[in-house]
């Protein structure tokens, strides 16, 4: 690929999504501000001026939105500008699609924008439509329908409110006398405008970032922080703007603050579209493993634990209550002394818990999630790994006795015990990766191979808290991945929504497996069966796999049978009732 390419993309794709913000909403203010302006001379001028400028800004974007194009078509063959496959490459992508219908609604906004005021409204309703294909060309298209359609909606109100303040600071320089009366029009727009904002912005957060240590520990992550930074400072600015410079204004006052004060938001405003292009050009935060930048991470689901959830009660019931004594201060004013003392009165009662309980110490990758899937195979490779290096100082069982653990100093640990298995598997790769105590660095291991080690470490904990005499896990253990294709086409896979009931069996070509998902339907073939009985005969505590196995809808072990007899069909209906009612959370349990 041309050394330009990439950074030339970039540039070129914010040139693009500029031009077209800053087209509308000079376009929008010029339509909401006509009557108001066009009464004066002064006035017409401005917004003649704001009629050639959407204008040449709709062209810009036409222009920039073709070389967009012609620069993806190069990247994705991934060869020197001049290729003339290019075009055609893009034009059959989503992708391209979008860019050449934004491409017309723009050429078509261009003509009637040299029209009349009927036609100029015409052609605002095409930017419009433009703005809203961008959902179509970011990430959110690559989600789904509705992110795609937020994003659409986010770039919209963003043009309409940050589009029309060099429109509204151009009055205020040149009409300060119609600057209160613009504004008040203005108002409800914008107002609308930064509700959308907000509800779309919080959409993308959670599909395209997903949760804290994303947001913390990614490039797409920080710079959605630094977006929504710079948000709330335009929303600090535009609230000053509403309650303190434009009632001064309406009274007399200078607009001198004002006009200072849209300059900075206008400012705001260009850096907030930079960072959004910047986006664009990361991959979104799911799909990258975050790096947690502290040395201490969150104890997950504390608010199971009473004793933590008793610290954080007293904590925040006198706080709770001290909030809405001084609002009930703030609102009544007879009340005003005496709410603002018992509500000092309740903060003198806040207790604070001690931290650490509430914290525990982290790695880079403690929030990591394993690229294996929990894959059978990839246990049966964790498990050779294991033998091979592993159990001479944890022995084959991984319960810390091997040949090698007298003549250590320090005995090794359990890692089939629930402590372990109860941290996340970031940490375990951590540890593995980089040494524990007196356990050296895994040398010679990639990444794949150490979370396979993972996997094999995860399925002896499972393995530790199932009960032979009852056929039942005690606790959270997961079901090994696996993946079954049956003849109408459907994949079935655990965790997918619904229980599943699980047959394993030996013929003469090897191990079989067969799922039914919740008992009902086809019974089909699982792929890779060898190692997936094997995973089921070590869960089991035993070399021959349970005879079934009935799994729950978010993938976690329930109830064996170890022979087909003693699967009567009532008592697995019985079960299959009781995990249909009852299915495990496992996000808690981090296994």
């Amino acid at each position: 690929m041309d050394a330009l390419i990439g950074p030339a993309l970039p540039a070129v794709r914010l040139l693009h999504l500029l031009a077209l913000l800053s087209g509308l909403g000079i376009e929008a203010f010029r339509l909401l501000s006509h009557r108001l302006l066009a009464g004066t001379p002064e006035g017409r001028e401005l917004l003649c001026g704001f009629a050639a400028c959407s204008r040449l800004l709709v062209i810009l974007a036409l222009a920039s939105g073709a070389v967009w194009f012609w620069l993806q078509g190069n990247a994705m063959l991934g060869r020197p500008l001049g290729s003339i496959e290019a075009g055609a490459v893009v034009a059959g992508t989503r992708f391209g699609e979008a860019l050449l219908l934004r491409a017309g609604l723009l050429l078509l906004a261009v003509l009637l924008l040299r029209g009349k005021e009927s036609m100029r409204a015409a052609g605002l309703i095409l930017l419009a439509a433009a703005a809203l294909l961008q959902g179509q060309l970011g990430h959110g298209a690559a989600v789904d329908l509705w992110t795609a359609v937020a994003l659409g909606l986010h770039v919209l109100a963003a043009g309409l409110w940050l589009g029309a303040l060099p429109p509204l600071l151009a009055v205020c320089l040149r009409r300060p006398v119609q600057v209160p009366a613009i504004a008040r029009r203005f108002t409800p727009l914008g107002f609308g405008c930064v509700v959308v904002l907000a509800a779309t912005s919080v959409l993308q957060v959670q599909t395209l970032v997903g949760g804290l240590p994303a947001l913390l520990g990614t490039d797409y992550g920080k710079l959605a922080l630094a977006k929504l930074a710079i948000f709330g400072g335009l929303l600090l600015l535009a609230l000053a703007n509403r309650f303190r410079f434009v009632p001064s204004a309406e009274t007399g006052g200078s607009v001198r603050s004002l006009a200072l004060s849209i300059a900075t938001e206008t400012g705001l405003g260009l850096a907030i579209v930079a960072v959004a292009a910047a986006l664009a050009s990361e991959p979104p935060a799911i799909h990258v493993p975050p790096a947690w930048p502290f040395a201490l991470r969150p104890v997950p689901a504390f608010w199971e634990d009473a004793y933590l959830r008793d610290g954080l009660r007293r904590l925040l019931s006198p706080v709770v209550i001290a909030i809405a004594l001084f609002a009930l201060a703030m609102a009544v004013r007879r009340l005003r002394w005496p709410a603002f003392l018992a509500g000092a009165v309740s903060l003198a009662f806040v207790q604070l818990p001690p931290w650490r309980p509430y914290v525990v110490a982290a790695v880079p990758t403690s929030f990591q999630p394993s690229p294996t899937g929990y894959g059978a195979r990839s246990i049966a490779n964790g498990r050779d790994l294991f033998q091979s290096g592993c159990a001479s100082c944890h022995g084959g069982d991984a319960r810390g006795r091997g040949a090698l653990a007298i003549a250590q100093s320090v005995w090794p640990p359990d890692l089939s015990a629930p402590l372990i298995a109860g941290r996340p598997g970031g940490e375990l790769f951590w540890s593995i990766r980089h040494g524990i105590g007196a356990m050296p660095p895994a040398a010679g291991l990639d990444d794949a191979a150490i979370w396979s080690l993972v996997d094999f470490i995860r399925l002896r904990a499972g393995a530790r808290i199932f009960s032979p005499d009852e056929m039942r896990w005690s606790g959270a253990a997961r079901m090994p991945g696996f993946v079954a294709r049956c003849a109408d086409g459907a994949i079935v896979a655990p965790g997918n929504g619904r229980p599943l009931r699980i047959w394993t069996g030996r013929d003469e070509h090897g191990a079989s497996a067969r799922v039914q998902v919740d008992g009902l339907g086809e019974r089909c073939a699982i792929e890779d069966a060898e190692p997936l009985a094997a995973a089921l005969a070590e869960l089991a505590g035993g070399s021959v796999p349970p005879a079934q196995i009935l799994v729950d809808a978010n993938g976690w072990l329930r109830r064996a049978f170890g022979t087909d007899d003693d699967a009567s069909q009532d008592s697995v209906a019985s079960e299959l009732a009781l995990i249909r009612e009852r299915p495990l959370d496992g996000a808690a349990r981090h296994h």
